[in-house]
């Protein structure tokens, strides 16, 4: 028999083959779930450094390149040409942007948490004030009937008598400064968390694997912003080795704009919650809420959530500021709605243009679907993920129709539309 006769049982050969593994592996995977997913579980555990590391620098990202292009053109022609000056100008731009980032970091919480601190100890000091409030309250509200105010009342007083006790006889006391505040946590807190742990203290023992994932992920960091290009070849080699030509750009192509959607929504999403926070410090500055640094941090920080990041925030900062003063809440409530619209119709534009291209309720729809399944990541990963999804598809149909010389506008198919054959 000729090896060209032989051509056709062989391909019949290799796809029985493949359709047995692969049913197989389905029936595996169907009855060896639980199996199946602690291996991924732990795998996920594993490989926790590399994906910390992969976030930290696809976040570095434009600083290094940045840096990069700086260095390039203060380098002399003569150096460019030696082989060695671009990787060690890559690895130096690499090894800024992270000093870059930890100092902005760094800049960041000397000028939040002191304020966030004198806010929470002022909250807490404040609390007395808010229970004597809400006692009186209780009293006009069931004046007219004193049945109840008879049950309530002492019960309500002796709960609030045993809290006023227990913050000034153990918590204020050691809010008085930061140097007190530390000690109490490390001679009464920390303890206490330990002492509820079986043999060695589960927390000091994850804190560390913590720490050990994050020095890790940041040389795993340094690695891939080093070796980006690299990396990036070998993978389009990998396509272009498997699919056909044209496929191989498709893909390729996709996994640019894959990339230009989410770096510029995450980027963008970033910049925007950090210039929020901090017109929202000023602004409560000069309204006089009370709690500033407090409200601003929750207020930036759930505005990186896209639709319902301003409720999300705005909910307990207004709660907040209503135990304090009625009025303000309403004012606080003006103030927020005033903010958003800002963002939403003037910063918000500027700063991430149109990266995602969602229409609206598909952005409400990736919202809900991602934040059902992944929390609050998938709540702010969501919208790029889906709108990566959403160019692919839309891609997929244009081509489709392309191929079948059909329009491909939605408006040719909306309403009553005639027999598409030709």
């Amino acid at each position: 028999m000729k090896r060209n006769d032989r051509h056709p049982y062989l391909s019949a050969g290799i796809t029985a083959f493949a359709v047995i593994a692969a049913s197989m592996l389905l029936f595996f995977l169907l009855f060896q779930a639980r199996e199946v997913t602690g291996f991924l579980t732990r795998l996920g555990v594993i490989l926790r450094p590399i994906f910390m590391g992969a976030v930290i620098a696809f976040l570095l990202l434009p600083i290094h390149r940045n840096i990069l292009r700086f260095l390039t053109a203060m380098t002399s022609d003569k150096r460019k040409e030696d082989s060695r000056s671009l990787p060690f100008l890559n690895l130096v731009s690499a090894v800024f942007s992270l000093m870059v980032a930890f100092f902005l970091f760094y800049l960041l919480l000397a000028m939040v948490l002191p304020q966030v601190y004198d806010s929470v100890v002022g909250l807490i000091q404040a609390i007395p004030d808010y229970i004597e409030s809400v006692q009186v309250w209780l009293q006009t509200f069931f004046e007219d009937n004193p049945d109840i105010q008879a049950a309530i009342m002492p019960v309500y007083s002796s709960a609030a008598a045993s809290l006023e006790q227990w913050l000034n006889a153990d918590i204020l006391p050691n809010l008085e400064s930061v140097a007190t505040t530390f000690q109490w946590v490390r001679t009464t807190i920390w303890p206490n968390l330990t002492g509820m742990m079986a043999g060695v203290s589960g927390v000091v023992v994850g804190f560390l694997v913590l720490v050990k994932d994050l020095l890790i992920a940041v040389i795993v960091s340094v690695y891939l912003l080093v070796r980006k290009d690299i990396f990036a070849a070998q993978s389009k080699k990998i396509v272009y080795s498997l699919f056909r030509t044209d496929i191989a750009d498709l893909i390729v192509g996709e996994a640019r704009s894959a990339y230009r959607i989410m770096s510029g929504f995450i980027n963008g999403k970033l910049l925007d919650s950090l210039i929020i926070g901090i017109l929202c410090l000023i602004c409560c500055n000069l309204l006089k809420f009370p709690y500033p640094a407090l409200i601003a941090v929750i207020v930036g920080v759930t505005n990186i959530i896209p639709f319902f990041g301003p409720f999300i925030g705005a909910i307990p900062c207004g709660l907040l500021i209503f135990l304090v003063n009625p009025i303000q809440a309403i004012y606080f409530a003006v103030f927020i709605l005033a903010l958003q619209q800002f963002d939403g119709n003037i910063l918000g534009p500027k700063i991430l243009g149109d990266s995602t291209g969602l229409a609206s309720f598909w952005v409400l729809f990736s919202i809900l679907l991602f934040g059902g399944l992944f929390g609050f990541a998938g709540m702010v990963l969501g919208v790029p993920v889906f709108a990566m999804i959403y160019s692919v598809i839309s891609r997929m149909v244009s081509y489709g129709l392309r191929s079948r010389n059909l329009p491909q506008e939605t408006e040719d198919y909306m309403g009553k539309t005639g027999p598409m054959a030709r």
